[in-house]
């Protein structure tokens, strides 16, 4: 069976972005292992102070309404806003695995000006840092099963569970789950998972009914995930890395096994930005009903 993590995690997939050098990765901020705090910046964001990690007194990239690394107006996302950099790495804070996080402020506060806010820049006791990374698809033993992949990146290191992701003009897909071993998993999805719709907007949504069929843990899996995704906010998310102009996506899911009696749900947000990618996600535990949680089960947000 998938773990609860990677079931999340595949409705979601990992993106990194920055102006310039990369989505999931890429330009600007990136922080690689060795970047010093007081070079994580892109061109157009905001410095970081190197002695807190957070963002000083500077605009959101973009200025909150202009400029290449901006939602604009209309709060719009374009495809060319987000770069999908094949071995470029991130850096995020994060929730160690296995660890649950209480008091996350998911609803936000709207300001006098109009403009949504999400602090999530604050340390918690269950944090701690990882890197993150695209994957060629080049040599991977399930290359030829998938030969029109774009990258692979990890859903669930501890299970050794990596997705496999197609990037296209209009679209990022979710095309099956693998193992880093050779045949361990390999769980094809029919139809791929449309993670992210270009261009994304406030009010996009979506959804799909999404099976799963192949082997996880050598065990044969077949199952069926429900998706409903919706662009359902924008504002400003600050981070323990700085201060972004974000859409969020929120993405709810229901999978079951056909013939038996298991069943599960989750909801969480990704907050996507230009030039940037994912600056933030948060996932809910299982069961969760109320669309703006406070418990989390993932709680990732850009570091430095």
């Amino acid at each position: 069976m998938i773990s609860a993590r990677t079931c999340m995690l595949v409705s979601l997939a990992l993106l990194w972005a920055c102006a310039g050098t990369d989505v999931h990765v890429p330009v600007g901020p990136a922080a690689d292992a060795g970047t010093d705090a007081a070079e994580a910046r892109s061109d157009t964001g905001p410095m970081v102070e190197a002695d807190t990690g957070i963002v000083a007194d500077a605009e959101v990239p973009g200025d909150m309404g202009s400029g290449a690394c901006s939602l604009g107006s209309e709060g719009v996302l374009a495809a060319e806003q987000i770069e999908f950099a094949v071995g470029a790495t991130v850096l995020y804070v994060q929730n160690r695995d296995g660890t649950t996080v209480d008091g996350v402020d998911t609803a936000g506060t709207l300001d006098e000006d109009g403009v949504r806010r999400w602090d999530f820049s604050a340390e918690r006791p269950e944090d701690h840092r990882l890197l993150d990374e695209l994957v060629s698809p080049a040599s991977a033993w399930w290359s030829s099963r998938y030969p029109d992949a774009t990258y692979a990146a990890a859903l669930d290191r501890s299970k050794d569970q990596w997705g496999v992701f197609r990037v296209s003009a209009v679209r990022l897909e979710l095309l099956a789950v693998v193992s880093g071993e050779a045949n361990r998993t390999d769980l094809r999805m029919s139809p791929a998972v449309e993670v992210l719709r270009f261009p994304m907007r406030p009010g996009d949504r979506w959804q799909q009914s999404v099976t799963g069929n192949g082997l996880v843990d050598w065990i044969v899996v077949t199952n069926v995930t429900e998706y409903r995704f919706e662009v359902d906010a924008y504002g400003e998310v600050r981070t323990p890395a700085a201060r972004f102009e974000a859409l969020r996506l929120r993405t709810e899911l229901e999978q079951r096994v056909p013939l038996t009696v298991f069943s599960r749900s989750q909801r969480s947000f990704t907050f996507l930005s230009p030039c940037w990618g994912v600056v933030a996600r948060v996932a809910s535990t299982d069961g969760e009903t109320a669309v703006e949680f406070t418990r989390a089960s993932e709680y990732r947000r850009l570091g430095i």
